[in-house]
C-alpha cells in the first residue's frame, strides 16, 4: 500500500516502510549480482580441469547463470520501477523534511558540545575523594547523554540512506565519546594517586621507607606520562 499524501504520522510511517522495502530489495539484488562473477570464474576453472558442469544435456551452466543474472535484474527493475515512480513526489517532499530534521539536530549537537565542554571535569587543580566521586558521576551522566545523542544520529542517518540523501557525520559526537574515554582514564589515574597519598598520610614517621616511596613516585610519573 502506497500513501497518497503525507498529512499525518501514519502516512509518513507508511512511506518509510515502503522506502525500507525498496532499499532492502535493492541491496539484496546488488549483493546477489556481485556473486555472479565468482560463480562464473569457478565454473570456468572446473571446465578447465574437465569437470562436467552441465545443468542437463546440451545446457551450458555459464549461459544459465548469465540468464539468471539478467532475469534477476529485470525482475527487480520491473517490480521496483513503478513503485519508485509512484512515490517520487512524496519522497521528494519527505526528503526536504528529513533535511530540516538533520539541520535542527546539527544545531542541537553543537549546543550539546558546548554544554559538554563546560560541564565535564577537565581542569581541576585540587582533588579529594568527593571531587573524584563527583567527576566519575559527571562522566557517567554525559556518557549516557552522548549515547542517546548517538542513537538519534543513527536514526537520522537511516532516514538519509532511505531517502537517498548524503549521509551526515556528527564529528562533535565522536569527539565527545573520545574525550569521555580519555577523561575516565585520567580520573582513574588521579584516583589511584590520590588514594596512594591518602594512605601515606597514615604512615608513622618511623615507618617511612624513603627508597620505596621514591620508587612508587617514579612509577606514578611514568604512568602519568605514558600514552
Amino acid at each position: 500500500m502506497i500513501p497518497k499524501d503525507l498529512n499525518n504520522a501514519r502516512d509518513k510511517e507508511l512511506l518509510t516502510k515502503v522506502m525500507t522495502h525498496l532499499r532492502d530489495v535493492t541491496q539484496i539484488k546488488e549483493q546477489t549480482v556481485e556473486r555472479f562473477p565468482n560463480l562464473r570464474d569457478t565454473i570456468q576453472l572446473l571446465k578447465k580441469h574437465n569437470v562436467d558442469v552441465s545443468v542437463s544435456k546440451g545446457v551450458d551452466l555459464l549461459v544459465t547463470i548469465e540468464n539468471s543474472r539478467t532475469a534477476l535484474e529485470d525482475t527487480a527493475d520491473n517490480a521496483l520501477g513503478p513503485i519508485k515512480e509512484a512515490i517520487l513526489p512524496l519522497q521528494s517532499k519527505e526528503s526536504d523534511n528529513v533535511k530540516t530534521r538533520v539541520r535542527q539536530f546539527q544545531i542541537k549537537v553543537l549546543n550539546y558540545r558546548q554544554e559538554f565542554q563546560s560541564a565535564l571535569p577537565y581542569g581541576k587543580t585540587e582533588t579529594n575523594s568527593e571531587e573524584i566521586n563527583n567527576s566519575y558521576m559527571k562522566i557517567g551522566e554525559y556518557f549516557d547523554k552522548t549515547c542517546q545523542m548517538e542513537e538519534e544520529a543513527k536514526e537520522l542517518q537511516t532516514l538519509e540512506q532511505l531517502f537517498e540523501l548524503q549521509r551526515t557525520k556528527q564529528k562533535e559526537l565522536v569527539d565527545c565519546k573520545n574525550e569521555l574515554v580519555q577523561l575516565k582514564q585520567m580520573w582513574d589515574l588521579i584516583s589511584i594517586i590520590d588514594g596512594q597519598f591518602e594512605s601515606w598520610k597514615e604512615t608513622l614517621w618511623d615507618n617511612i621507607d624513603a627508597e620505596n616511596l621514591e620508587t612508587l613516585l617514579k612509577n606514578m610519573k611514568q604512568n602519568q606520562t605514558a600514552p
